[in-house]
């Protein structure tokens, strides 16, 4: 029997036997690290001697601050566009800034492909023995463009104004043909002239007549493609000075104008007030106006030039506009489906309806684009451009009268419309709202009617028509626009997971200690 010693106090026993003791004596539990995180946020109760009440108040207060601020960015990065908005800033055309600089000097150079008609039969029309001309598709004569802005002006309130200067490079191993070949073409000189004339008086058309005479100009002209398009010595123009404006050129080009400055002052949104106004053409030649339309609608200018767009409309239901000079409009560009450009960067495709030149009784939109006198909308598939060619009879429409009236295609042997070679298309990249592929595709033609030179019925005779695509992409804008596709979009996804993990994680905590806080600890 193991032996005990009693003292006074009934409550002391001593045991002398090791076992006994160790049953009557109360075990220490092991505690470890994650037990003490437990209890420290109130998951785990023990004693109150144990505890550290300023301890536990601190772990409280640091858990609802993770709480909050969580959930504060939970909501940033879940319902609102503030992490879009820090990388769109950048597009900002603020002084001093990348964006500036590549839009001043753009890292694209663009490459303009030139279509030209070559006429076959027209001693045989003109003659009568065929009832229709023919033409055949010659080209693409491809050329780069090297574009740049000049007399750039940050005017402080959040515009810039600019002029346009082109410089244009022929690239023969890109090309078709031979541009110093000789071909067949409408003498656009000569039947602009013959349009004038038709509002001439007695006298003035017996003048005309005489010059026209000595000139010995025609209907059609034998020339090569380069004097054509970029600029020849025309006899009748030098000798019509008198019934022309006083700044007609001495020469002619049906793309003078686009190789060198341009005459026009433009003045856009630098986006600095307001990224939702960025590239935004605001006035041309200090006007809000173009002077060539009757409704505000169609008069006012605006859009962009195409090269950017304000990134807010990047939302497959908004309709873009692109505002094209040298036809006098804003066209719109509408959502059409998603592609990839650029060797797999992801895209949006926007096309320009076909409804844009379809006469006002089949769209009634339209009708503003006719001119008021005298009153005569142009057939489906052509816009008329005259008021802004000098008074030249010069009308618009998509390559081969695509989308147009079946009496333009017919009149003409050799006209065949397709739509993957004729239709215009911008590839815009979703976040940073500016194309990375795409064609923008537009033909010239000139309108003859009875009574100018041979011809017995009114006709639109195709001229020439453009392709401009994007060409060489420097280096440095493809690795920005890789980086604003995948890094930009791995690092928003990792934020978004990471702030709804941290954000459930904290708000289980915050549960559990609200409701396991509040039990007592049970007494032994």
């Amino acid at each position: 029997m193991p032996e005990m010693i009693a003292f006074n106090s009934p409550e002391t026993v001593v045991v002398t036997n090791e076992n006994d003791l160790r049953k009557q004596r109360p075990l220490k539990k092991k505690t470890s690290a994650l037990n003490t995180v437990f209890f420290y946020l109130g998951l785990e109760q023990r004693s109150d001697k144990d505890a550290n009440m300023w301890f536990k108040i601190l772990i409280l207060v640091a858990l609802l601050v993770l709480f909050f601020s969580s959930a504060i960015g939970f909501i940033i990065m879940w319902f609102t566009d503030v992490y879009n908005n820090s990388i769109l800033e950048k597009l900002i055309l603020a002084p001093n800034t990348t964006a500036a600089e590549w839009w001043v000097t753009p890292p694209v150079f663009p490459l303009l492909k030139v279509h030209v008609f070559n006429y076959t039969n027209t001693r045989e029309f003109l003659k009568g023995e065929d009832s229709k001309l023919r033409v055949e598709d010659l080209g693409p004569f491809v050329y780069k463009e090297t574009a740049q802005k000049i007399d750039v002006r940050h005017n402080g309130d959040g515009t810039i104004a600019y002029r346009e200067h082109r410089h244009i490079e022929y690239l023969p191993e890109e090309s078709h043909g031979n541009p110093f070949d000789e071909v067949v073409v409408p003498n656009v000189v000569l039947l602009s002239a013959e349009m004038k004339k038709l509002n001439l008086g007695t006298f003035e058309k017996f003048v005309y007549g005489g010059v026209k005479g000595s000139a010995g100009a025609s209907a059609f002209m034998r020339t090569s493609t380069d004097l054509f398009l970029w600029g020849y010595d025309d006899k009748l123009l030098g000798k019509l000075k008198t019934f022309l404006p006083k700044d007609t050129p001495d020469r002619f080009g049906m793309l003078m104008s686009r190789n060198g400055t341009g005459a026009e002052n433009f003045t856009i949104y630098s986006g600095e007030s307001s990224l939702q106004h960025l590239a935004i053409i605001k006035e041309l030649d200090g006007s809000t106006r173009l002077h060539q339309w009757h409704t505000d609608e169609c008069d006012l200018v605006g859009g962009t030039d195409g090269s950017q767009f304000p990134p807010h409309l990047m939302d497959r239901q908004a309709t873009l506009q692109v505002f094209i000079k040298s036809l006098c409009r804003k066209f719109p560009l509408v959502y059409d489906s998603e592609v990839t450009a650029l060797e797999g960067i992801p895209a949006w495709r926007y096309k320009i309806p076909p409804t844009v030149f379809q006469h006002p009784s089949v769209h009634k939109q339209n009708e503003c684009f006719c001119p008021q006198e005298p009153k005569k909308c142009s057939p489906s598939g052509l816009f008329n451009i005259t008021g802004c060619s000098m008074g030249a009879p010069i009308f618009a429409s998509f390559p081969h009268f695509y989308t147009g009236d079946q009496l333009l295609i017919d009149t003409i042997d050799g006209i065949e419309p397709v739509q993957e070679k004729h239709e215009t298309f911008a590839d815009i990249h979703p976040r940073l709202a500016f194309p990375i592929g795409g064609a923008s595709r537009f033909q010239i033609n000139i309108r003859v009617q009875p009574g100018m030179e041979m011809f017995k019925q009114e006709l639109y005779l195709p001229v020439i028509w453009l392709e401009v695509v994007p060409g060489e992409i420097s280096d440095e804008l493809r690795t920005m626009i890789y980086h604003s596709t995948y890094s930009a979009n791995a690092i928003q996804m990792s934020l978004k997971i990471g702030s709804l993990a941290i954000f459930a994680l904290s708000f289980v905590l915050v549960v559990a200690k609200c409701f396991c806080g509040r039990r007592k600890p049970n007494k032994t």
